[in-house]
């Protein structure tokens, strides 16, 4: 796992590499050549993983010297891959060094057979192009801005950002979908003119400067209706048992990300059975008692799997002290609670090991989350609740924000529609008294096209929650989820894998019918059903703590005062966009217990805190 920069005809500098020294503090390689008439600069920070000589070393180019790679990431599938080449006297054992001969073998659309997390820039002098490329499910994040026919490009925003040729500017319509979703899905980001890569897609640079961008693995969803419950168990039983033992490549030690939650437990148990020795586990949780504190519960997980466990517990000073800086390495104003819970458990594991194992994407795929029984009691009884007074409940449970979004959410009829509702946290009627007058327009914006081709890829005739889900997995996941888990655990030089987003693992799951991921009550069925093989029933059926943190609280008190404080400076971000004393009054209301606004505050001082701390900040130093 590594960073990655590079420019073409424009300068990248030494200095730029260094703001991405945490993602490969082992070795750094900055070069300038060329493609046809245009200057190339690539760039390159190693975290040595595998092939631990010089031999994995980057920028790395073929023997010809016609083919470079900057590459980031793993490719599981590396070696069955390096069979297939023929006649090449490779240097070393690394994956980098695989590809980049595969490719030079069988050209861009070789990334196809790609088995991994990764994003790369793959130089062709004889074609006279550069590509970038974005893994399957998107989990290792890759950045671009284009003018004219200049392109930079990295895995961080800072490469961009701090770049002569870029200009800082907020883009106001990804603010206004920001505000909705609580992330920009790809290509969007808040700055002007940057662009996150698509999961899934490469962009080509010809040496006419012309730009592209294919999606090179366009799998469409189709529900096997016929499969039984037998068959699915004992599939899904293999394809997971294959993910971890895939996952395990390296040279150096692999641990554990432990959570008190099913899915880190299957990890741990298949990985304790593929290890010689004891696994490494690391698991953090807060002061006291409550949904917020999983350690008690990752204990008795790490002493069934015999790990080898770490652990460290915060209180309210550490959380609060890291969420104020962690936008200079979240580079986006993802309000996510988690977030400072993962940087400090990633710092107790860099301690320890390189490469750690976690459960991030299990929930999407199979309808782990208690809000996909929302959907499915939406879809199931639509034409029932649409003669019930919803719109009265929220009158008598005003402090119920779940039971707003699922009342607004009703109101459509269309299924793209009420998908968008049900994650619109600012409706349109809180954005007329929160925008400033300029910025109104902004609320007519149709949010639907972000999702429509991904709903469109979708198996029509499946269940709408199907179709949800298989939404959330393409976007939701890679440009808000994954994003902070790559982000924050490389702040730490950690590298994150992710068994459950192996790719014949959710390919197989999405293949499923509904029934077979939230049965009745029971979410993540089949996962449920074949855990049952590996771990003992106490923990299986353990409720599900989602990640708590009592910031609707802090909001009452401490929380209050330090967002006044932020939106009323004279070069706050709410001066530009937002009316000063409608925040005021949602935090009145908040405070009083007549509404709970507490995400919408939340995602407020996110925005406040990022552009404070990351988009006015100049990170060169």
């Amino acid at each position: 796992m590594c960073g990655i920069a590079g420019t073409i005809n424009s300068e990248l500098q030494p200095g730029h590499i260094d703001l991405i020294h945490h993602r490969g503090p082992d070795a750094r390689g900055l070069i300038q050549t060329n493609l046809g008439p245009h200057s190339v600069y690539l760039g390159h920070t190693r975290l040595t993983i595998l092939e631990l000589s010089e031999a994995g070393s980057q920028p790395m180019f073929t023997d010809c010297e016609k083919y470079g790679i900057v590459f980031n990431g793993e490719i599981y599938n590396h070696e069955e891959l390096r069979n297939e080449l023929n006649g090449i006297s490779f240097k070393g054992h690394s994956d980098t060094e695989t590809i980049l001969y595969y490719l030079r073998e069988y050209g861009i659309n070789g990334v196809k057979k790609f088995n991994g997390i990764f994003s790369f820039a793959f130089l062709d002098k004889v074609q006279e192009k550069l590509y970038l490329v974005r893994d399957q499910f998107g989990v290792k994040p890759l950045y671009y801005f284009s003018k004219g026919n200049k392109l930079i490009f990295g895995s961080e925003l800072k490469i961009i950002k701090n770049n002569n040729d870029y200009t800082k500017e907020i883009d106001v319509s990804a603010l206004n979908t920001y505000l909705n979703l609580n992330f920009n899905p790809a290509p969007q980001t808040l700055f002007k003119g940057i662009k996150k890569l698509e999961a899934a897609t490469y962009l080509e640079y010809s040496s006419e400067g012309k730009l592209s961008i294919t999606q090179y693995w366009d799998k469409k969803q189709k529900i096997d209706y016929s499969i039984t419950q037998e068959e699915a168990v004992s599939e899904y039983k293999r394809l997971m048992e294959q993910a971890v033992r895939r996952q395990l490549l390296s040279d150096v030690p692999v641990g554990l990300l432990l959570s008190g939650g099913l899915d880190s437990a299957v990890l741990g148990c298949l990985m304790e059975r593929n290890s010689s020795t004891p696994i490494k586990t690391f698991t953090v949780g807060f002061e006291g008692k409550g949904n917020f504190n999983e350690l008690d519960d990752a204990k008795e997980t790490a002493k069934w799997i015999n790990a080898d466990h770490h652990e460290i517990s915060l209180n309210q000073k550490d959380y609060i002290d890291y969420y104020i800086n962690s936008f200079y390495h979240t580079e986006e104003p993802i309000a996510a609670p988690p977030v400072p819970a993962l940087y400090y458990v990633s710092k107790l594991a860099s301690q320890s090991v390189k490469v750690v194992l976690s459960g991030q994407g299990a929930d999407e795929p199979m309808a782990g989350y208690n809000r996909y029984r929302g959907e499915k009691l939406l879809a199931d009884y639509q034409k029932m609740l649409s003669l019930l007074p919803l719109s009265l409940l929220s009158k008598v449970f005003p402090t119920n924000h779940k039971l707003d979004r699922m009342i607004y959410s009703s109101q459509f009829k269309e299924e793209l529609e009420r998908f968008v509702g049900i994650y619109t946290l600012f409706t349109p009627s809180i954005k007329e008294d929160l925008y400033q007058n300029q910025w109104q327009y902004l609320i007519q914006e149709d949010q639907q096209g972000i999702f429509k081709k991904l709903y469109d890829r979708a198996d029509p005739s499946s269940h709408s929650l199907s179709k949800l889900l298989y939404i959330d997995t393409h976007s939701l996941l890679p440009d808000q989820l994954l994003l902070f888990n790559d982000k924050i655990t490389m702040s730490n030089s950690i590298e994150n894998r992710v068994p459950f987003l192996d790719i014949d693992l959710v390919t197989f799951i999405e293949s499923l019918p509904i029934d077979m991921k939230l049965n009745g009550k029971v979410t993540k069925f089949v996962l449920r059903k074949a855990a049952e093989q590996w771990l003992p029933a106490s923990i299986i059926n353990r409720k599900k703590r989602a990640f708590e943190t009592p910031i609707g609280e802090w909001f009452k008190n401490e929380l209050a005062d330090t967002l006044l404080q932020l939106v009323k400076d004279s070069n706050s971000f709410s001066q530009h966009f937002f009316n000063i004393k409608f925040i005021e009054k949602m935090l009145s209301m908040h405070i009083s217990k007549r509404k709970d606004y507490s995400k919408h505050l939340f995602m407020i001082l996110s925005l406040e805190l990022w552009y404070k701390n990351f988009f006015l900040n100049n990170d060169i130093r």
